[in-house]
């Protein structure tokens, strides 16, 4: 037997895309279910704040406890909200406006992982991109998760931060922040699937960065990281252009 022929990607060469494609859908179950979990959450937290507020005797107070309440949850729900698009099942190649995308992802996590405090900084040389977007949203939401969830303590500022520079051959996006930043000799470590850089009890099953490298890897671009122990983490993540509407999966 030939030994290509034992290689699906020598018999079919759309394989790499199908498998990105198949994990976009895979992780947009997984999204759509954390965000009905976050909703039923916050929403069951609001009515006890309202009831709380309706049983006091001060109505002024009272209304200003409750219109607390809604705002907050007409804001989660805004930010759940997506553009038309942004389901995989439109695998096509769009423009996308990368601030207001990054801004949503990053409220998100920030809900998710109680991390209210940590800044978003973005320097972005270009306001669009043209790529794939649910694809785009979970390489940023899984990048920003791993930020959050391993930021420092014990600084007195914690951060992330977003770049991005356009090029005739594609993007490159860094993310960095100030957080926990990896052990001596884990960074060649930290793509594989179920590795996790903080002991076992305080982090979740590590698969996210594992994904991110399969999306970006998959669509033809590469992702590296620099990290020491107490100095943060940088990811930098290079995507190739494709042309607009003429990518269809």
């Amino acid at each position: 037997m030939n030994p290509a022929s034992r290689d699906p990607r020598a018999v079919d060469p759309s394989l790499p895309r199908l498998l990105a494609y198949v994990a976009d859908l895979e992780l947009e179950v997984d999204r759509l279910r954390r965000h009905n979990h976050l909703v039923q959450q916050e929403a069951r937290a609001a009515l006890a704040r309202i009831r709380a507020a309706c049983q006091g005797a001060d109505v002024p107070a009272a209304m200003a406890e409750v219109g607390s309440a809604g705002a907050h949850l007409t804001g989660l729900l805004d930010d759940l909200r997506d553009p038309h698009g942004y389901h995989p099942a439109h695998d096509q190649v769009i423009a996308i406006a990368v601030r207001p995308l990054a801004e949503q992802v990053f409220r998100w996590q920030q809900r998710l992982l109680g991390a209210e405090g940590v800044a978003l900084r973005l320097e972005l040389e270009a306001d669009h991109v043209e790529w794939f977007p649910a694809r785009l949203r979970h390489i940023l939401d899984n990048l920003m998760s791993n930020a959050l969830r391993y930021r420092d303590p014990d600084k007195e500022e914690s951060w992330v931060r977003l770049g991005m520079r356009a090029s005739a051959e594609g993007y490159e996006l860094r993310l960095s922040d100030n957080g926990l930043g990896l052990p001596a000799g884990a960074t060649g470590k930290v793509f594989e699937l179920f590795y996790r850089a903080a002991p076992a009890r305080a982090a979740a099953p590590g698969v996210g960065l594992a994904v991110v490298r399969m999306l970006v890897e998959q669509s033809g671009g590469s992702v590296t990281v620099d990290s020491g122990q107490g100095q943060g983490t940088t990811f930098v993540v290079t995507l190739p252009r494709f042309p607009v509407d003429d990518f269809l999966l």
